[in-house]
């Protein structure tokens, strides 16, 4: 089913990311904090984890994302006068980025840990009404050396160190993501349909129209894609499992040379390069392999050979 937000389906990108993330969530059945980048700050993203609820109607699932430089939040409303009209719903309007100038001798000093190194930082914590969601959200202005930036969280019962160092964790799939493109260029598939319609300006295609032999070769091509990634994913749980058990090995036949060794752990780049290694010099020894025989199937040689024959 399509993503839902007050009652309206509402498929994006980023309502995609937030109901993935609720059906996790569901699976595990615990509370939960979904770390995401700038992107993912919008209001419905917010609404879909606030939907989820355990038996007891406590919230199961609460978002930690990096503010967009213009984000803005409102003060609590005045008390109501008395006067004839509707009572305001919001306060004073606050621009956030405004405040490392105007609040920085409010701001505090703390030092957390963070991948094992001590770091010293400045923040400053406020409580603020968010308008896409007509709630009190809790923003953390950080000044990390020369970097300002601001976090936001929808559990108001996060210190600011716990929600920094829980926003730092994100960092990791940056990573993964590096690895997956530059090394094991698990997004380089070339699998499309010219019946494929194109994308509009709301990064939508309309499927509607298409026939069912159409729809037939998007769906083999969505496969495709799909599958391609995720062996890519597999691959490189692979080596991230051989680099921590097998270590030692890994460093052993290593036969490359690098300038500093930061680790013990070697990383995905150097696992990539004995497994290809060992893998060329003992080739014949998989001749009985399933991808033996699917390797040797694509060979050009053999194909070459074949052509001759035929001929």
């Amino acid at each position: 089913m399509p993503p839902t937000v007050n009652g309206k389906d509402k498929v994006s990108v980023t309502t995609l990311m937030a109901s993935m993330a609720v059906a996790l969530v569901k699976g595990l059945d615990a509370k939960c904090i979904v770390v995401l980048d700038a992107y993912f700050a919008v209001g419905p993203v917010l609404l879909i984890l606030k939907g989820l609820l355990d038996s007891n109607g406590k919230r199961l699932a609460h978002l930690i994302t990096r503010a967009k430089r213009n984000v803005v939040g409102y003060k609590d409303p005045p008390p109501r006068t008395g006067k004839r009209g509707a009572p305001r719903k919001y306060g004073e309007k606050l621009k956030l980025i405004e405040l490392f100038d105007d609040k920085r001798n409010e701001f505090e000093e703390t030092v957390i840990e963070i991948y094992r190194e001590k770091k010293t930082i400045l923040f400053f914590c406020l409580d603020l009404i968010w308008k896409p969601i007509k709630e009190k959200v809790r923003f953390v202005l950080v000044i990390d050396g020369g970097e300002m930036f601001i976090l936001m969280c929808s559990d108001l019962t996060l210190s600011p160190q716990d929600i920094i160092r829980a926003y730092s964790y994100r960092f990791k799939i940056e990573v993964n993501f590096k690895i997956l493109k530059h090394l094991m260029g698990a997004f380089f598939y070339h699998f499309w349909t010219s019946v494929w319609p194109k994308i509009g300006k709301r990064n939508e295609s309309d499927l509607s129209s298409i026939g069912t032999q159409s729809e037939k070769l998007i769906a083999q091509a969505t496969d495709a894609i799909e599958g391609f990634v995720n062996f890519g994913c597999i691959a490189t749980g692979i080596l991230q499992i051989l680099s921590l058990n097998f270590h030692q090995g890994i460093w052993k036949n290593y036969r490359g040379w690098l300038r500093t060794v930061t680790s013990a752990i070697p990383t995905e780049e150097t696992v990539r390069s004995v497994v290809q290694e060992e893998f060329f010099h003992n080739f014949r020894v998989f001749s009985n392999t399933v991808i033996y025989g699917i390797i040797m199937s694509k060979s050009r040689k053999k194909q070459y050979y074949q052509h001759m024959s035929s001929g």
